[in-house]
């Protein structure tokens, strides 16, 4: 029972009927991955070794589970830089993180063009991460498209987040859903189920299709703020958690908030189950292709709450713990 030291999290994912199992190429890839990004020095040693702990790369291994070897090290890349742009957006404020996103989009746009003088480093590693994926893992031209496109819009809600943080701005509910969705960065992870394959808009963009996306995405950006709510908010951060904006809203207390957005996620997860059965049939390769894509979601969905119990990042060494029994220590709040 929660106390107001305490609250509980609740087992989102009861009775969810899908597994991820770890690619078998993670143990190599991620070794790997992790020594890229610790190349480009972007993080003191404490830092470092602090990113290195979070473990993202266990993230990708669930995720990213049926891709051969170089897709895989696409993958691991892509979700060890989106951390790499997180940790250094946070710290900045908006115009600096416009700069973040402008070289980031520069270097996926044109990754072959010559880099301008004092490139940031996220632009380098940007743009080293895009020409191995479009190089290795033979991105198809269809997929990069939607990528880039899509990144974009990732970069530039990261940007608006870093300017509601400057102006202290805390969103109504429904209004902060709408830039989640694109700070959470699901929608440009998703288009890496199909890498390889050149799949037509018409069949990803469909309409049954797109259903199953904002479900998918919805369902994390309520796990993972509930999962994270406790870290942000010992160090004041109450504009860019569901939580928080609950909180704030509905004058309720921590754990009837979390009750409330559990009893949404609930109600999300049974539409995405139902919607999944509805997406219609296309030609072939094409239904293979909606097929691994609509499977990739429903496996994303339980990565994203198996490896918030895998991770030191939310709970700390009492993530075993938390996952099992759920209650959660509040923390006292950081100088």
């Amino acid at each position: 029972m929660s106390t107001p030291q305490t609250y509980t999290v609740p087992n989102l994912l009861a009775g969810w009927p899908f597994k991820a199992t770890p690619n078998p190429h993670a143990a190599e890839i991620n070794a790997e991955s992790t020594a890229w990004v610790a190349s480009y020095g972007a993080f003191s040693a404490k830092d470092q070794a602090t990113f290195d702990r979070w473990n993202f790369g266990a993230f990708a291994a669930l995720a990213y589970s049926k891709a051969d070897r170089a897709q895989y090290r696409a993958g691991v890349d892509l979700i060890n830089f989106y951390f790499v742009f997180d940790e250094l957006s946070d710290q900045a404020d908006g115009p600096t993180v416009r700069k973040q996103a402008d070289a980031i989009m520069n270097s996926l746009n044109d990754p072959y063009t010559s880099p301008p003088p004092h490139e940031h480093i996220l632009g380098i590693m940007a743009r080293d991460f895009w020409i191995r994926a479009l190089e290795e893992a033979h991105t198809s031209p269809s997929t990069a498209k939607r990528f880039t496109e899509t990144f974009a819009e990732y970069t530039d809600a990261v940007v608006q987040q870093a300017e509601d943080r400057d102006l202290g701005r805390i969103r109504p509910i429904e209004e902060y859903l709408v830039m989640r969705r694109g700070t959470v960065g699901v929608r440009p992870s998703l288009e890496f189920f199909l890498l390889s394959e050149d799949v037509p808009d018409e069949a990803i963009r469909h309409p049954q299709v797109e259903k199953l996306v904002l479900g998918v995405i919805d369902m994390c950006i309520l796990a993972n703020d509930i999962y994270s709510f406790n870290v942000e908010q010992s160090y004041g951060d109450k504009n860019h958690n569901i939580v928080s904006v609950t909180m704030a809203e509905k004058g309720m207390t921590v754990q009837q908030a979390v009750d409330c957005i559990a009893e949404r996620y609930t109600q999300v997860s049974k539409e995405f189950l139902e919607d999944m059965k509805r997406v219609p049939v296309f030609p072939e390769p094409t239904e293979t292709y909606v097929r691994k894509y609509v499977l990739g979601m429903a496996y994303w969905v339980c990565t994203d709450d198996d490896w918030s119990f895998i991770t030191p990042r939310y709970f700390g060494e009492a993530a075993a713990e938390v996952q099992v029994h759920r209650v959660v220590q509040l923390l006292s709040k950081r100088s």
